[in-house]
């Protein structure tokens, strides 16, 4: 049987189960709190590398992220999943498909990133854009949300904004523009993150 997590996995139901760890945190919270901190730690860790000029944005980036975020914990960080997951009546990608899903990302990103935005609008557009193919595909176990704001927190950087700021907008409206982008609809993100943009 698949390991539980807050997805239904594979027909799976009982989402409230506690993910296999490596520390073997048997308590929700507990775990909740673990990767709270870990997430803090992993964004001190790419924001340092990012101001030294280390980074490479890439496909690659996004595995290291979520290596570098969840590795404490879980065996399969950086892994692509290989159980289908749902989330609220949402299938995501095919567990199958992640692999060529993945490329042809890597493809839109290395076509979008290839010349720097010459305003906010344009900008927007382009994260909005990667924020929802990465989210259609939601190639991680779990993790996948966090790991792809923090990407962009870093590119928004690297372009010279400051980190996205989501608060500008309620969560319910991000969630509806999460939904949206599942099919192919990536205006309601752009807004929520135009909303965030700030000039440094």
């Amino acid at each position: 049987m698949a390991e539980a997590s807050r997805y239904n996995v594979g027909g799976d139901e009982a989402a409230s189960e506690i993910l296999k760890n490596k520390l073997g945190i048997k308590d929700q919270k507990a775990l909740e709190d673990t990767e709270t901190v870990l997430l803090s730690d992993t964004y001190e860790h790419f924001l340092e590398k990012q101001e030294t000029g280390e980074l490479k944005f890439d496909i690659d980036l996004i595995f290291d992220v979520h290596k570098y975020f969840l590795g404490t914990l879980y065996t399969w960080a950086g892994k692509t999943r290989n159980v289908q997951i749902s989330k609220d009546g949402v299938l995501f990608c095919k567990a199958e498909h992640i692999e060529s899903a993945m490329k042809d990302l890597s493809k839109l990103m290395e076509k979008l990133l290839s010349k720097k935005s010459t305003n906010k609008s344009d900008f927007a557009e382009k994260l909005a854009t990667i924020h929802c193919e990465f989210n259609a595909i939601h190639p991680f176990r779990e993790g996948n949300g966090r790991t792809i704001r923090l990407f962009l927190d870093l590119l928004t950087l690297e372009n010279g904004y400051e980190l996205i700021d989501f608060g500008k907008t309620t969560k319910k409206a991000y969630i509806e523009a999460c939904i949206a982008g599942m099919s192919g609809d990536c205006s309601k993100m752009r807004s929520v993150i135009y909303k965030g943009l700030k000039r440094k």
